[in-house]
């Protein structure tokens, strides 16, 4: 059974565009799943696990080879990709939040329990449970984020 809310934030769900956009994914119908990417301006050519979550589905590029955790998720304008011509996509671990218009870039991973904040741009290793902001600042150890949220 598909989860219809995130597991620590019940805020948190797929629309209706985020859950088309997730099934579309995996099922690949070739024209339709182009025109409506086209028509959300994402560009996410691999299959989506069924628990990440797109609050708002527009704008979204993600490179093929991202390794997406479980219960991610991700924001409007935000790109997942490659860096300087080097085709290796970043590994994103669980639980992890990626705000609005940030850029997760190169061959990186992304710890568990992580926030990256809006408009951040990160091109280094994240360790596990901490906040990202700016260029690649980590601001602090992240102590139990979701669990304030209840």
């Amino acid at each position: 059974m598909i989860r219809r809310t995130h597991p620590y934030d019940p805020h948190i769900s797929n629309g209706l565009f985020g859950r088309l956009l997730i099934r579309l994914s995996k099922h690949r119908i070739p024209v339709v799943g182009r025109l409506f990417r086209g028509y959300l301006n994402c560009d996410i050519p691999l299959r989506l696990p069924d628990t990440i979550f797109f609050p708002h589905p527009y704008g979204i590029v993600i490179s093929p080879g991202t390794i997406l955790g479980e219960d991610v998720v991700i924001g409007q304008q935000v790109t997942i990709g490659s860096r300087n011509g080097v085709f290796a996509a970043p590994r994103i671990g669980n639980r992890v939040y990626i705000a609005a218009g940030a850029k997760v870039l190169g061959d990186i991973t992304i710890g568990d329990d992580v926030i990256i904040g809006a408009n951040a741009v990160v091109t280094k290793d994240v360790p596990d449970n901490v906040i990202v902001v700016g260029a690649n600042k980590i601001m602090s150890k992240k102590t139990e984020y979701w669990n304030a949220a209840e």
